[in-house]
């Protein structure tokens, strides 16, 4: 597995998220009680940017169309999404985040 850089943990508040991007993809960073969760930063039914999107607590509302979506491991509690989110491992060294792909 390779680790990729995504951004600064100090780059994502308590309670907040962030859109990040990589080389290879977009990156959503979800910082819940200083744990971070890394998922694919697109809603898996029309592609809407989450990171536009209504942070509850774990649970993340997709703008457009209401889908709703664990930030922990990327299950998808509404419709009408049908297919979870890609969630990666996250790592921090140093100050900074890292995804394992």
């Amino acid at each position: 597995m390779a680790l990729i850089k995504v951004c600064k943990v100090d780059d994502v508040p308590l309670a907040e998220m962030r859109q990040c991007q990589t080389d290879e993809t977009e990156i959503l960073v979800v910082n819940l009680d200083h744990q971070f969760y890394c998922l694919d930063a697109r809603c898996t039914h029309a592609g809407a940017p989450l990171s536009d999107g209504e942070l509850n607590g774990k649970v993340l509302s997709c703008p457009w169309h209401g889908s709703q979506f664990d930030v922990t491991d990327g299950h998808v509690l509404k419709g009408p999404a049908d297919q979870a989110l890609r969630v990666y491992p996250a790592k921090i060294l140093a100050g900074d985040l890292y995804i394992e792909v």
